[in-house]
């Protein structure tokens, strides 16, 4: 059995979410969204905002980087950062379960995220920057508006379906060897996205689960 769970990577609540449906869900694999290595950096960057004054250090770097953002949605945004590795890490050592790493390295290397991260005006930015405008209430109604959609627009960008699809590709392939009860954790476009075949469509033969993250609110 697979379930497939759709996270917005902005979800200032997603951590005490993804903690409630692995609990719920009882998986005895779970997949994530990135690869080893990757998984590896944003585990050490989390065990280090640990820290009260490396936070405090990443903070002040945050409110130079955006200096018209909200105080405490900023605040909030970095208490949340890579909270899905964050909820899943402490879910492995607790249930001393596998993880295995589903994301594409080959097709990941030809877009410099980290550039786009250095680079104020990259759209990446841009859209972050928008988001952490908005003070905690206004920054939850939106990420609950996001989950509100019945789908998301994908197809428009011929580049990022394409580079979508490619990493779907490789996912599919990892989950279908997998035996035993299996939830993987992925952004809302690869499960939910209007281009097609998407995650979901290439494993709908086997009848996957998809949910929200948000539905961990009703339970």
């Amino acid at each position: 059995m697979i379930s497939l769970i759709g996270t917005s990577h902005l979800d200032l609540d997603g951590y005490d979410r993804l903690k409630i449906l692995l609990d719920h869900s009882k998986p005895s694999v779970i997949g994530i969204e990135e690869t080893r290595e990757d998984f590896e950096e944003t585990s050490n960057l989390v065990r280090s905002l640990s820290n009260p004054q490396i936070f405090e250090q990443a903070l002040r770097n945050a409110q130079r980087q955006f200096p018209n953002a909200n105080p405490d949605t900023l605040r909030l945004w970095l208490s949340s950062a890579n909270y899905e590795t964050r909820a899943i890490s402490e879910y492995l050592t607790s249930k001393n379960i596998q993880i295995i790493y589903c994301d594409d390295p080959k097709e990941l290397v030809k877009v410099d995220f980290e550039e786009q991260a250095r680079k104020s005006k990259s759209p990446l930015n841009q859209g972050i920057e928008k988001f952490l405008r908005l003070s905690p209430g206004e920054a939850r109604l939106n990420i609950s508006q996001e989950y509100s959609q019945t789908e998301y627009p994908v197809k428009d960008c011929a580049e990022l379906v394409d580079f979508y699809q490619a990493r779907d590709q490789f996912t599919e392939q990892i989950l279908r060897a997998q035996k035993g009860k299996v939830v993987y954790v992925c952004g809302l476009d690869h499960i939910f996205g209007d281009y097609h075949p998407n995650l979901f469509d290439r494993l709908s033969d086997i009848n996957p689960k998809r949910i929200k993250l948000s539905e961990a609110d009703r339970l």
